[in-house]
């Protein structure tokens, strides 16, 4: 990054000019946003998943971009000095990456292999002690429509065994058609999934021997991880509650298990629905281990910088701003670039540090890149919670979460959305429409967390009680996809968010007292 110079007369005019001015610092520009995106979300990078060597390599990348800005670092260390850094533990496991099952069928073993035999689509809990079998036939429960696959079975505790699809007689959907379509496809299991997990099964086994999951098996691939990172304080929860599991398996599992038996779908190819009944399998029972290699904690980072107050008393509270820098894995082999989700955001949170630290506030403001975020917010978590700072003296967080794009619905306005409580939406809605006079040109919708799909750091504040909102783009076509690339970026709307939040956050940081923001009954 290219460090502007300002000349003294213009440092001293800036100085001069009153505290509620909305003047816009020249550092903010696309350009340097640009540059920023461009190499977090390059390809080089991976990803940015966490924890991994390229995380690390962005992690530094902001480090340096706070120390040249001339931030301080912000995290004690046991020697007194101070860090840009803050380990967040994570737990690592290696597994083995042998992993097969053991089918017992009326005292008799066979055996299928992970990846040849079977795939693992969902869940964590992959172990099985000769757990019983219940075939569930479509595993569908619609009453209201004539059919029900679960009357009087009970699988609670069992692996359940189903087809994918839904049933047909003569090529002729059984069930109404919306309800047909619902059930067919290759997203069809998702239906079926959540419906029997109430019911507390183990895991439930796709099988597809008629074609509708329309992908072979061959090219589906297996979630399984030989590494699996868990952030350090939901590895004992994780391990107490593991995820049941979603396999998908080739006809041949299923023929083995129902050799001979009446209700075979195999008996009759012609006709699934001859002797079709719902049951569990007398004496088939499944057993599976996964091998654990090794367990460790180690560390990943959240980055964080300071420009102190310059009030005596008001420099002891804080507003954060704050934007999490990871990612997600690759997709069916292809990295997840993440400009948008959040390159923009984490480019966002350098460009509004560097403005501020030419002219620091009454109050201390924290600039925060998170880790973990694709994790289930673990960075912010571990944040606020980590006593670096008083909580009671944190005043107000802003988090910037996507700032590049637009969704569908919102293309031709450009508009994008301001996030938060419902119960800081009005006020919030007032104060940022107030000091956004020209800013951008386009609109901002103001929208509750309850309404916003997903979740994002701004609420590991609200729940210790600290206002907070995030600006967000809205769900896109790219979003976790390999598509979300810099060229995509609208850098002129990134720039105007990021103008945006430099006045929010310096009029917060000089304001004699923070707004609470709640609303008022």
């Amino acid at each position: 990054m290219i460090i502007k110079k300002t000349s003294f007369l213009f440092a001293a005019l800036v100085f001069l000019l009153p505290i509620c001015t909305q003047a816009q610092p020249e550092t903010i520009s696309a350009d340097e946003l640009k540059g920023h995106i461009h190499f977090l979300a390059s390809d080089f990078m991976n990803g940015r998943v966490g924890p991994s060597e390229e995380y690390e390599i962005a992690a530094r990348y902001v480090a340096s971009q706070f120390a040249a800005a001339g931030l301080e670092p912000a995290i004690g260390k046991n020697d007194s000095t101070k860090s840009f850094f803050q380990g967040v533990p994570f737990a690592k496991t290696e597994y083995n990456d042998k992993l097969n099952w053991n089918i017992l069928i009326n005292g008799e073993s066979m055996s299928f292999g992970h990846k040849e035999d079977f795939k693992i689509m969902y869940g964590s809990k992959l172990n099985h002690d000769r757990t019983e079998i219940a075939w569930a036939g479509y595993g569908i429960e619609e009453p209201d429509h004539g059919w029900n696959d679960f009357e009087g079975l009970d699988v609670s505790g069992k692996v359940i065994v189903c087809i994918n699809g839904a049933p047909e007689k003569n090529g002729t959907p059984v069930l109404p058609e919306d309800v047909h379509k619902k059930y067919t496809g290759p997203n069809g299991f998702r239906a079926k999934f959540g419906n029997l997990f109430s019911k507390g099964a183990e895991a439930l086994v796709m099988v597809d021997i008629n074609g509708s999951m329309g992908i072979p098996f061959e090219m589906i691939p297996s979630e399984f991880r030989t590494e699996k990172y868990v952030y350090q304080d939901n590895r004992d929860r994780e391990r107490s509650s593991r995820i049941p599991s979603i396999y998908y398996v080739k006809p041949s599992f299923l023929e083995a298990i129902m050799k001979g038996h009446p209700g075979s779908p195999f008996r009759y190819s012609d006709n699934i629905l001859k002797n079709y009944k719902p049951q569990i399998l007398e004496g088939v029972y499944l057993n599976s281990k996964v091998e654990v290699l090794n367990e460790e904690i180690i560390y990943t980072k959240n980055v964080v910088g300071l420009v102190e107050g310059t009030d005596p008393e008001l420099k002891n509270e804080y507003i954060t701003v704050g934007a999490h820098l990871d990612h997600v894995k690759k997709l069916n082999g292809q990295v997840c670039n993440g400009a948008d989700d959040n390159a923009s955001g984490s480019a966002g949170v350098i460009e509004i540090a560097e403005a501020l630290a030419l002219k620091p506030c009454k109050r201390s403001v924290i600039f925060i890149t998170y880790t973990g975020e694709e994790m289930g917010l673990c960075g912010s978590r571990y944040f606020v919670g980590s006593g670096e700072y008083p909580i009671e003296n944190i005043r107000f967080n802003l988090n910037m979460d996507m700032i590049g794009r637009s969704d569908n619905k919102n293309k031709e306005s450009r508009a994008h959305y301001v996030v938060t409580n419902k119960k800081y939406l009005a006020a919030l809605e007032t104060f940022i429409g107030e000091l956004n006079n020209g800013i951008t040109d386009f609109p901002l919708i103001f929208d509750d967390d309850e309404h916003s799909p997903g979740g994002s750091d701004h609420q590991s504040f609200i729940s210790r009680e600290i206002p907070a909102f995030f600006f967000f783009s809205g769900v896109h076509e790219d979003l976790h996809k390999p598509g979300d690339d810099p060229e995509k970026i609208d850098y002129a709307k990134a720039e105007s968010i990021c103008k945006l939040g430099y006045t929010i956050t310096e009029k917060l940081a000089n304001m004699d007292e923070v707004p609470d923001f709640l609303k008022e009954d």
